[in-house]
């Protein structure tokens, strides 16, 4: 469908592509640089859509799409930014956006989400219109008293039809919360047909029961609504949907409770979406391996439960031998070819969901092994030393140190005592895995004292 469109982005390049894309896919597009004349242009400009970044000078994009959702309800808003900060993600679909793309964005995607998010408008838009068409409709007919049954006949078809045609789930319940209707959306969410669904509790398909109802109805109070109430439901083969849940009592007029309303939102993608922008927040973009920010919240946590449990922990930490002089022989692109390697032997010769990699910086790298003797952890230490070298990057090899975790130590010290024992690989010619021992010239401190001194 063709929409008129402002485009807002600080980056000209950017207004460019998108511009001539959507232009080319025969909307009316309006370019903008300038948040506040942004802003200004939705006053007077009539658009139906808004596509913007957010990281911006003098206003930011959330406060801008805040402010489109104030002038028009309606407008359709996709957010494309380099910003991965989940937090930022929330916000901006809290505050009405349609969808939010990464840049670097690929072109299709764009294309999809503002044909989905325009679909979206257009389906508000008509429902709206339904509704005050239904009301006029329904005053003619009381008025006049005639063809009463045939026209809400009808009106009851088209609402269900209107009903039927929505993805949300749509539920109502009697008062004691038994199912007394479904529409097609809540069958297909729910993996059961609506007959399946209608007599039963609404308990069954919550994920917490009958405490999690007393919560909700807790939480609903006297005001008898509850809104964007975020929970999971049980779908097909026992699996949880997550959902946002808006719930509203129904009375009559002597205020007795007549029904409850459930509208129920799939949000397994925006969950998807924070899950991915959480992800790439810890992982390092080249070798992807967990990153060194990550590093050290791990290793107190599995040094926390190794204590606690009573359970072995290992440490590798190692380098590359001789890497500058091939990074400085190859260039920097056979440098990185390198680095990647090295992440793909330690995801192969380590425990999947179990032991965790970690690019600590440059060409230093680190491995945790939870649950890993020492034995256990020189295995692995000696798969990822082979493995690498016949890989064959002319005379480059890996020095490896171990060390298995000793009560009273902190992660520091941990982390010291296998960066030594790398060390001592290193100027034993490379290589090699050393094991840390317990000796008179490298003795373990006693709960740490020698570094909180």
């Amino acid at each position: 469908m063709s929409a008129r469109v402002l485009i807002l982005d600080d980056e000209e390049s950017i207004l460019e592509i998108l511009g001539y894309h959507l232009t080319e896919a025969g909307h009316e597009v309006v370019c903008c640089l300038r948040p506040a004349e942004a802003v200004e242009m939705m006053v007077y400009g009539g658009f139906d859509m808004l596509v913007t970044d957010l990281k911006m000078p003098d206003l930011h994009g959330i406060e801008v799409v805040q402010r489109a959702k104030q002038i028009d309800p309606h407008i359709a808003v996709v957010v494309v930014t380099a910003m991965m900060d989940v937090q930022n993600a929330i916000e901006a679909l809290r505050a009405g956006a349609d969808d939010y793309l990464l840049k670097p964005f690929n072109l299709v995607e764009i294309t999809i989400a503002v044909d989905r998010a325009l679909e979206r408008r257009r389906l508000v838009i008509e429902n709206e219109r339904y509704q005050d068409e239904l009301e006029r409709r329904i005053d003619e007919a009381t008025s006049g008293m005639r063809e009463t049954n045939a026209e809400l006949n009808r009106t009851k078809t088209y609402l269900e039809n209107l009903l039927h045609s929505s993805v949300d789930a749509i539920v109502t319940m009697s008062a004691d919360y038994v199912i007394t209707y479904t529409n097609l959306g809540a069958a297909e969410m729910l993996g059961r047909s609506s007959e399946q669904l209608l007599g039963h509790r609404i308990t069954l398909y919550l994920a917490g029961g009958e405490d999690e109802l007393n919560y909700i109805r807790g939480v609903m109070g006297g005001e008898g609504r509850l809104q964007n109430y975020e929970t999971e439901l049980i779908g097909p083969a026992e699996s949880n949907i997550p959902v946002n849940i808006s719930l509203s009592e129904v009375r009559d007029e002597a205020g007795a409770l007549v029904s409850i309303l459930a509208i129920c939102k799939d949000i397994t993608q925006q969950k998807m979406l924070e899950a991915e922008l959480r992800e790439a927040m810890v992982k390092d973009a080249l070798t992807g391996l967990y990153n060194h920010g990550y590093f050290f919240d791990r290793l107190d946590g599995e040094i926390e439960r190794s204590t606690r449990q009573g359970r072995p922990l290992s440490l590798l930490l190692f380098d590359i031998d001789k890497f500058k002089t091939y990074n400085d022989k190859h260039g920097h692109l056979e440098g990185d070819r390198v680095l990647r390697t090295v992440g793909d032997v330690i995801r192969k010769c380590t425990r999947e969901h179990v032991d965790l990699g970690f690019r600590y910086g440059g060409d230093e790298y680190t491995v945790i092994l939870p649950e890993a003797t020492e034995q256990e952890a020189l295995q692995i230490a000696e798969r990822i030393r082979v493995q690498f070298k016949e890989r064959r990057f002319d005379q480059l090899t890996l020095s490896i140190g171990l060390m298995q975790y000793q009560k009273g130590i902190s992660a520091r010290s941990f982390l010291r005592y296998a960066d030594a024992m790398m060390y001592k690989s290193k100027h034993a010619g490379g290589d090699r895995v050393s094991i840390f021992e317990r000796s008179a010239s490298m003795d373990l401190p006693e709960h740490d004292e020698a570094e909180s001194a």
